[in-house]
């Protein structure tokens, strides 16, 4: 089995808080601004090393301070009331639930890194943008991809009985509360795997096929032996 490293974070099952935060087409530059005093998002440019960098540097002293800057803080850094994530119990979700096409635009990493500062492990929602979509397994975000409908009736239950926990079980590929049956989910099962396992395969498996390979080559060097003679010339 695939030994699980530092860089992919492992994913089986949560259980947690959630936040309803139903709003469509929510562009990834609106969670995770790149400079705490800006509002312009898209006048903002820094390099994308640099950047990941520096939410490493802070990782554990700040939490996804600035996650939706403009929406959930204030320029002076004070919280904006109306928020749900300033919200109890919200303030402690893990789980946001969320419209269709979250995260949209090209924005890469930053959106999933200062969603899991905050302490996000799910995200449920109709759709994803593509981008934010591939982030999320890199980061330990789990994306899960319901029906409108299930999440119009997820974030419904939770608005009713907002304390009341949910689970999202990866080995079971289900979302299940206490007020509502278990709602299926699926997902590619090479990247669920992945999760599972707390490993990108990708590589893994390549190295794990690497002696099939060189054997597969000296065979057919003996075969067509004239295809690895360096010495012959062109057209001989």
């Amino acid at each position: 089995m695939p030994q699980a490293h530092p860089g992919f974070v492992q994913f089986t099952r949560h259980t947690g808080i959630a936040a309803p935060f139903l709003h469509d087409d929510f562009e990834g530059e609106l969670i995770a601004p790149l400079g705490p005093e800006l509002l312009d998002l898209h006048e903002v440019h820094m390099d994308r090393h640099t950047a990941v960098l520096e939410t490493h540097a802070h990782d554990g002293s700040w939490p996804g301070q600035h996650a939706f800057q403009g929406f959930r803080y204030a320029l002076d850094g004070s919280e904006i009331p109306e928020f749900v994530l300033n919200q109890e119990p919200h303030r402690d979700a893990s789980i946001l639930v969320t419209g269709r096409n979250f995260g949209q635009g090209s924005l890469q990493a930053f959106a999933a890194i200062r969603l899991r500062q905050c302490g996000m492990r799910v995200i449920i929602a109709p759709s994803f943008g593509p981008v934010f979509y591939d982030d999320c397994f890199d980061y330990g975000l789990l994306p899960v991809t319901l029906t409108q409908a299930e999440v119009d009736r997820i974030a419904e239950q939770v608005g009713a009985n907002p304390r009341l926990p949910i689970t999202v079980d990866l080995v079971g590929q289900v979302v299940t509360r206490a007020d509502f049956g278990p709602i299926r989910f699926q997902m590619d099962a090479r990247r669920r795997m992945n999760l599972l396992q707390g490993s990108d395969q990708s590589l893994e498996e390549r190295l794990q096929h690497q002696d099939s390979a060189a054997a597969a080559r000296e065979q057919d060097r003996r075969v067509r032996p004239w295809l690895y003679d360096t010495r012959r010339e062109p057209g001989r």
